[in-house]
C-alpha cells in the first residue's frame, strides 16, 4: 500500500483529478495506513470500490468516442489488411534476404492496438472480453478479419492478469505481439502457400484444357482436310470420266457420219 501510495505521489495525482472510485480507493489506503485495526472495513471498502470502478471501466470504453466498437472495428479491420500484407511479404521473404522489415512493422502497429485496448479498460480482463467481443461483432463472420479479431481478444485476455494495476503498468505487449505475430504469420504463410497451390493447379488445369482443344481443333483441321481432299479426288475421277465419255461420243458421232456418206 505503501509502495502505490508513493507511486501516485510521485506522478502528482491529486485526489481531486481521479473519478469517485480511485478517490475512494486512495483514501481507504490512507486509513489502511493509519490505523491497521480497521481491516475488516478497510476490505469491505475496497470491494465496493473494486465492483464501482469495473463498471466506470467498461462505461470509459463505451463512452469514449474514439473507442466505440463500431469505430474501432473498421481501423481494426485496416490494420489486419495492412498485418496480413505484411505476413505475407515475410512469407515471401527468400532466404539470405532482410525479412525484418515486415515482422518490425507488425510489432510496432500491434503494440499500439493492443496498448490502447488495455489501457483503455482501465487494466481489467472482464472489460477487454466484453469490449473485444463487441468490436470483433461488428465485423462480419465471413469476413477472414472477424476471427483475427477474436484471436487477437482471446490472446489479449489470455495474457492479462488478476491485478488491473500491474496490467495497466507492466502489461507485457511486445510479447503479446510476439506471439501474435508467430500465429498469424504462419497461418498467412499456410494460407498462401495454399493459394498458390491452389493457382498452379488451376494453371495447370487450364494448360490441359487449352491442349486439349488445340489437339480438337487440330483433328478437326485434319479431317476436313481429308474430306476435302477425298471431295477433290472424286470430282477428279469424275471430271476423267466426263472426259473420256465426251471424247467416245465425238468419236462415235464422227463414224457414224463417215459412214452416212459412205452410202450416200
Amino acid at each position: 500500500a505503501q509502495a502505490i501510495l508513493a507511486q501516485a505521489s510521485k506522478r502528482n495525482v491529486a485526489l481531486r483529478s481521479l473519478d469517485a472510485p480511485a478517490t475512494l480507493f486512495v483514501l481507504v489506503l490512507k486509513f489502511l495506513l493509519a490505523d491497521m485495526s480497521c481491516k475488516t472495513v478497510v476490505l469491505s471498502a475496497l470491494a465496493i470500490s473494486g465492483a464501482t470502478a469495473l463498471s466506470a471501466g467498461r462505461g470509459f470504453l463505451a463512452q469514449n468516442a474514439e473507442m466505440q466498437p463500431d469505430r474501432v472495428a473498421k481501423t481494426l479491420m485496416k490494420v489486419e489488411q495492412e498485418w496480413r500484407s505484411q505476413a505475407t511479404a515475410f512469407s515471401e521473404c527468400s532466404a539470405g534476404e532482410d525479412c525484418s522489415g515486415a515482422a518490425a512493422a507488425f510489432q510496432k502497429s500491434c503494440s499500439t492496438v493492443v496498448s490502447a485496448v488495455v489501457r483503455a479498460s482501465s487494466g481489467r480482463r472482464d472489460n477487454v472480453v466484453e469490449y473485444m467481443n463487441d468490436v470483433c461483432t461488428e465485423i462480419a463472420e465471413k469476413d477472414w478479419r472477424h476471427g483475427r479479431c477474436t484471436d487477437m481478444g482471446k490472446l489479449i485476455a489470455a495474457t492479462m492478469k488478476e491485478d488491473a494495476y500491474e496490467n495497466r503498468e507492466n502489461f507485457d505487449t511486445a510479447g503479446l505481439c510476439t506471439k501474435f505475430w508467430a500465429r498469424f504469420s504462419k497461418e498467412e504463410a499456410a494460407r498462401v502457400e495454399q493459394e498458390q497451390k491452389a493457382q498452379a493447379d488451376a494453371d495447370a488445369a487450364a494448360a490441359k484444357a487449352d491442349e486439349a482443344a488445340r489437339a480438337a481443333e487440330t483433328k478437326r483441321q485434319a479431317e476436313e482436310e481429308a474430306k476435302a481432299e477425298e471431295a477433290s479426288k472424286k470430282a477428279e475421277e469424275a471430271a476423267k470420266v466426263a472426259d473420256a465419255a465426251a471424247v467416245k461420243a465425238t468419236a462415235e458421232e464422227e463414224a457414224a457420219k463417215e459412214k452416212a456418206a459412205e452410202q450416200a
